[in-house]
């Protein structure tokens, strides 16, 4: 049976657990003879060797599984907390007695741990069907409370540890979840635990000041910082308007451009780059009258020539409104 296509297939952390010797095997027994295994808390699950094998060498295409500490690849992993490997499965094989053997390459932290009794046993991660069929290996973890009695690795005598019960049970009434509670909702109430937990220390810490502010004390901040971009804004207007002033003023005192020409400049200068351009404009430009003062201008104009009337058009005016703003650049 492929596992992909294996309805409602399921995942136990600690189905299985197997006596390790002090003198840190390679090879480990990961499933025992089968077809039926019985686990300590009355569970039954049934396999087939080869297709165990089969399935979980398509899974993992080419790559080891992990041996963990406490199944932390399956219970911390996926909450994004640590979970380092003891080791790495390399290949299996079938036993003698038709169990499962995994080749293990320890890390030198787990051979420590397994020679000086830390860690006792191996307990397989499986995944199988609602029929209790197994269908592949996900990884092993060395734990200390074993669910099956099974022969001790490398040694000749049978393992007679207390029947204690297996994790998965032990967590559900941790957690005050029912018999037949799922994964998912496990998963949910540890979940809510690790939530609740946050918002008691939120709630009883005061935020650090190295990465907040009072609000305000940020809004102070905020307005001056406003206040300083409007500052900024305001001089470099009216430098702008003064350098205006100032090249339109000489331009008329040099006869390049004509009193009635002088608003329509000034609003070309307001343009984006409109200042450079008239200061070109002027190094290359004929004088146009004879050079005058601005002070000799008249102060009011009461009607448009020719000219006038044509800057107006250019600058898309009314003949009134131009006339208008002549005036007020004459006062």
């Amino acid at each position: 049976m492929n596992t992909q296509n294996a309805p409602h297939n399921r995942t136990t952390s600690t189905a299985l657990c197997f006596e390790l010797s002090a003198d840190v095997p390679e090879w480990v027994e990961v499933l025992p003879p089968g077809p039926s295994v019985v686990g300590r808390d009355g569970r039954t699950w049934s396999y087939d060797a080869a297709e165990v094998l089969a399935n979980t060498q398509a899974h993992v295409q080419g790559a080891d599984l992990p041996f963990d500490y406490l199944h932390a690849t399956e219970l911390k992993a996926p909450q994004g907390d640590e979970a380092p490997a003891a080791g790495w499965a390399r290949e299996y094989r079938v036993n003698a007695q038709g169990g499962i053997d995994a080749r293990a390459e320890w890390t030198q932290k787990a051979r420590n741990a397994i020679s000086e009794r830390e860690y006792r046993y191996l307990s397989p991660v499986f995944l199988y069907d609602d029929s209790g069929r197994i269908h592949r290996f996900s990884s092993f973890g060395l734990v200390n409370k074993p669910n099956l009695v099974i022969k001790a690795l490398n040694a000749e005598q049978t393992t007679t540890t207390e029947n204690i019960p297996m994790l998965a049970a032990a967590i559900r009434a941790a957690l005050g979840l029912p018999e037949n509670a799922t994964e998912e909702q496990a998963v949910a109430a540890i979940q809510a635990l690790k939530d609740a937990e946050k918002t008691a220390l939120n709630s009883e810490k005061a935020p650090s000041l190295a990465l907040y502010v009072p609000r305000a004390d940020y809004n102070s901040l905020e307005q001056r910082a406003v206040n300083a971009e409007q500052t900024l804004a305001q001089r470099d207007k009216d430098q702008l308007a003064t350098a205006i002033n100032g090249e339109i003023e000489a331009a008329l005192k040099a006869g390049k451009i004509t009193p009635a020409t002088k608003a329509y400049h000034v609003a070309a200068c307001q343009e984006n780059g409109g200042l450079e351009r008239f200061r070109d404009f002027v190094k290359a430009a004929p004088s146009v009258t004879e050079p005058v003062l601005s002070d000799e201008l008249p102060k009011t104009t009461t009607a448009l020539n020719s000219e006038q009337k044509e800057a107006a058009r250019l600058l898309g005016m009314a003949d009134a409104d131009y006339l208008k703003l002549l005036n007020q650049e004459a006062k």
